[in-house]
């Protein structure tokens, strides 16, 4: 790719490494980005999304368009017009491969392509992505899980460990994108380390790396993108297996995966985090340390510390629970609160749609009164005198006819 004045960063994940918050953070400071000369296309919630599917052709739940049809070609419409760099982030982009990355290379031909990958160390992504992978309809207990990415167990279906080293193997996804790209335009952006001070520290990395000074564009937005603990993600396992050929997928990512999963479970409080197994720590550093020694063999730019990417354990803490042993007494009580929220929202619901009957139903003169007494509170009460009034003469009169 040739040297240009519109710059473009690419960033292509990895998932679970901060994507959805640096995300949300150039969504809510779009308007600053644009002040300091960066496009961040406009999102409209989904379209870098979209845009990474169309370029992989691919559909979403079955449907391929009109939303998914055009979205890459739209957003590097955007890119083309702006003079200056711009950034197109969606993780999905991990997953593509070598004839996808060409058609892109040829979509941005003329620009100063620039690839981002942010990285978070294996102990913490593990759990995270097996977390995820129930949440997306999963089946599998954390330890088959475990045993199918060592790929130790043939029995164990390899579905889920083949997408988490699609995913996490970085120096095979980094050559996938950087065939033609020198690596001088590649970056390695670190996660810190879960215990490091700052807690935008994320953002001031991947903020330096695409030409942004963080002080003049500061990650100060409420960002959410809550985990579930140990107990509600082994709930959320039981619970699939009960729905899964049910449940269409479409109601499932709105039903279970965002308001159960997020609004719910992931809002009880005292959850018990997820965390890597005692006795995997050995094999999970290896192979950490052997991904790390390939990034440092290409030369990359790296912002941060690649040893960020080796896990580290504090040896004064006590081993934490195995991510499957959570008890029938624990899964009870998140049922509990669960079954609350749903059934507290179901009523919230039904008084939302009896409110929207009630003003669909009534008529034009009725909603007019309405409006008139929420307007003029005083001339409504003297009305309600006046037909008091007339109301209470009525009654009198009758009852001297009787």
């Amino acid at each position: 790719m040739g040297e240009s004045t519109q710059r473009v960063y690419l960033h292509i994940g990895a998932p679970k490494t901060g994507t959805t918050y640096l995300q949300h953070v150039m969504s809510g400071k779009r308007r600053e980005l644009r002040d300091l000369g960066v496009l961040y296309p406009e999102s409209n919630g989904q379209a870098h999304f979209l845009a990474a599917q169309d370029l992989r052709r691919l559909d979403y739940y079955g449907v391929s368009g009109p939303k998914i049809a055009g979205a890459w070609g739209s957003v590097v419409g955007m890119v083309r017009q702006w003079d200056g760099p711009s950034i197109i982030s969606h993780e999905m982009f991990s997953l593509a491969d070598a004839d996808t990355v060409r058609r892109a290379m040829r979509d941005l031909e003329g620009l100063e392509v620039h690839i981002v990958m942010t990285a978070r160390d294996l102990a913490r992504q593990i759990p995270a992505h097996w977390q995820e992978d129930i949440k997306n309809r999963g089946l599998l207990t954390y330890s088959d899980y475990l045993h199918s990415l060592k790929r130790i167990d043939d029995r164990v279906n390899p579905f889920f460990a083949n997408i988490f080293w699609d995913y996490q193997s970085l120096p095979h996804v980094l050559r996938t994108w950087t065939a033609d790209i020198p690596p001088e335009r590649v970056h390695i952006v670190t996660a810190p380390p879960r215990d490091a001070a700052g807690k935008d520290t994320l953002w001031t990395r991947f903020a330096r790396t695409i030409g942004i000074d963080p002080e003049q564009c500061p990650a100060d937005v409420t960002s959410r993108n809550p985990s579930m603990g140990l107990v509600e993600t082994n709930l959320l396992r039981r619970l699939n297996a009960k729905i899964i050929d049910e449940m269409d997928g479409p109601s499932y990512h709105n039903m279970i995966k965002h308001y159960l999963a997020v609004d719910v479970l992931a809002a009880r409080d005292g959850s018990e985090p997820l965390q890597l197994s005692a006795e995997d720590r050995e094999w999970v550093t290896q192979q950490a340390k052997e991904i790390v020694q390939e990034l440092r063999e290409a030369e990359y730019d790296v912002v941060g510390d690649l040893e960020e990417l080796i896990p580290t354990w504090d040896p004064a803490q006590p081993s934490p629970r195995q991510p499957d042993n959570a008890s029938d007494a624990e899964m009870l009580e998140a049922s509990l609160d669960a079954l609350a929220n749903v059934l507290f929202r179901m009523d919230e619901m039904r008084n939302e749609l009896q409110t929207v009957q009630e003003r669909e139903n009534a008529s034009p003169l009725r909603l007019a009164a309405k409006w008139a007494a929420r307007k003029y509170p005083r001339l409504a009460d003297k009305a309600r005198d006046g037909l008091s009034a007339v109301g209470r003469a009525r009654g009198r009169l009758a009852a001297r006819r009787r």
